[in-house]
């Protein structure tokens, strides 16, 4: 019995030695937190992959003394939230603003400036299908598609032209993604672009890319302010000679 009341007595001060321990730790640790200039700096919980956004759980604020932390590391979580990143990012590894990629910036890649649920889909064009190489990266365009149309048995072919896809993207014009891509630097007449590559659904990329194979095409400029979808029906040859 005497032995047993020890052990009680041992554990109950070993627990009150430790838990002041504890206490007497957090006090040294604000106070050492306090004087010692901490700032509170994003970090990486996890490996962050090239080319991942971020998500909350990957990230995490941490304490740190101001003389480590990388000037260019975030301090706000909406500056890292939902960003994409340029590089891998280490667990416990401050996050750097310029390892985040912008909003809409190319600079390292054409991948960067595709929205959720995008694809990027270049197609050929010239002087006439290309709008005389007027149109530049950052507007919106309808694409045309006319192509042949078999007819009924022992009727001949005819050919249609249908409003392929409306209000896409032009990410690039040739390998420029500039507004400025195709301006002539000396005031001459700029060449025209040879491709034009566009921001479109995998559902818009079907059509698209089947008449510009086995038809042709044609891009129609659309309005700056304009984003609103019409209903076009298709029309053949035969509804010209009206």
């Amino acid at each position: 019995m005497k032995n047993r009341l020890i052990l009680i007595l041992a554990v109950i001060t070993g627990l009150v030695a430790a838990g002041g321990i504890y206490m007497f730790l957090s006090d040294m640790k604000k106070t050492y937190q306090i004087n010692g200039d901490f700032v509170k700096v994003v970090v990486a919980r996890q490996r962050i992959p090239a080319k991942a956004q971020i998500t909350s759980q990957m990230f995490e604020l941490k304490d740190i003394p101001a003389k480590y932390i990388n000037e260019r590391a975030a301090v706000d979580p909406k500056e890292v939230l939902g960003k994409i990143t340029r590089s891998e990012i280490l667990p416990g590894e401050q996050i750097l603003r310029d390892k985040l990629a912008n909003d809409k910036d190319a600079s390292e890649g054409l991948s960067f400036l595709l929205q959720p649920g995008k694809r990027a889909v270049t197609i050929a064009v010239n002087e006439v299908s290309g709008i005389a190489g007027l149109v530049k990266p950052g507007d919106r365009v309808d694409v045309m598609g006319t192509f042949d149309l078999q007819g009924a048995v022992g009727q001949e072919k005819t050919s249609i032209t249908s409003l392929l896809i409306q209000n896409a993207d032009v990410l690039s014009i040739d390998q420029s993604t500039s507004p400025d891509a195709g301006n002539s630097q000396d005031g001459k007449k700029a060449a025209a672009a040879h491709t034009i590559t566009l921001s479109v659904t995998p559902e818009q990329a079907q059509p698209l890319i089947l008449c510009s194979e086995k038809g042709s095409i044609r891009l129609l400029l659309r309005p700056a302010t304009d984003q609103e979808n019409i209903t076009l029906p298709s029309i053949k040859m035969n509804q010209l000679l009206r």
